[in-house]
């Protein structure tokens, strides 16, 4: 390898990023830990959300959606309590709004009685183009907070737009996590954790109920130069596209042994892990 080459950030490579994306969630066996996690928090969320009259519609607001893979359990569990709901879908990235109307074309049968409206936007367009005019019940920011331009301002928003009685849930990475500790330490580009969003709150006197969520990915492709999986993953990790081609041989040794060692990552027989734990914070806002 040569001497470092300027890095792209991976979001900026779009086909490049959701090919990482794909392979992490293959490592990670993401909505495994996913589903798990969801059924925990349902538990905490539907009973305390508000009673509406019968006609009287559920109003949801889904932040960062992407395929809407996440999403689903929450509207159908919803539903079993609410008949009518409208779900607001911000979501950036055109393919994943696709893919999202996909799913729902073809689970329309365990979605009846949601209606669907999809706004094409980050959340700093959707909050220049509504403003506070819409009040929602509950709000989900799932692993989609990590890129907003300043996040207390961005969680704030989310908050004055509950209704009385509205539930927030927001979920980043862990900063005690092995992988943070990697990404922290080998890039240089703004990401946002759990620390940044537990901060917010506690700045304004805003009460959560925090939980933890371990979850490990597999990373002993990282390690292998040949593989393009190993590849897709340290890319992702550390959110640059095409890392070991851009990088020197020193940067690339230097960011290799790190991601080796105790501090990111632990050996199991011949597999080699990463800790990427998830905090989950659920705000209720103070019925008047």
């Amino acid at each position: 390898m040569a001497a470092s080459k300027p890095m792209m950030r991976l979001f900026t490579n779009r086909d490049r990023y959701f090919k990482a994306y794909e392979t992490f969630v293959v490592y990670s066996a993401k909505y495994e830990h996913q589903d798990t996690c969801t059924k925990t928090v349902l538990d905490k969320i539907v009973p305390h959300l508000p009673n509406l009259d019968q006609d009287n519609e559920l109003r949801v607001l889904g932040v960062g959606s992407g395929s809407g893979k996440t999403e689903f359990p929450f509207l159908t569990a919803l539903l079993k309590k609410y008949p009518i709901i409208t779900n607001r879908v911000v979501e950036p990235d055109e393919d994943q709004i696709i893919k999202y109307k996909a799913l729902v074309q073809t689970k329309g049968h365990e979605l009846q009685g949601v209606k669907f409206d999809w706004r094409q936007q980050t959340l700093e367009q959707y909050r220049d183009t509504d403003g506070v005019g819409t009040k929602f019940h509950f709000i989900s920011a799932i692993h989609s907070l990590y890129d907003v331009e300043d996040i207390d301002s961005s969680l704030m928003y989310l908050y004055d737009l509950l209704e009385p009685g509205g539930i927030l849930i927001s979920m980043l990475i862990s900063d005690l996590c092995g992988m943070w500790k990697f990404w922290s330490r080998t890039s240089d580009l703004c990401k946002r954790c759990s620390h940044d969003m537990l901060s917010s709150f506690d700045r304004h006197d805003i009460p959560y109920v925090q939980s933890r969520y371990p979850c490990e990915m597999e990373i002993t492709k990282c390690f292998d130069e040949t593989s393009e999986d190993g590849d897709l993953l340290l890319d992702f990790c550390l959110q640059v596209s095409e890392f070991k081609k851009t990088a020197s041989a020193s940067k690339y040794k230097e960011v290799i042994e790190y991601m080796a060692s105790s501090e990111c990552s632990k050996k199991d027989g011949s597999k080699i892990l990463m800790s990427i734990d998830w905090e989950t914070v659920i705000v209720t806002k103070p019925s008047n």
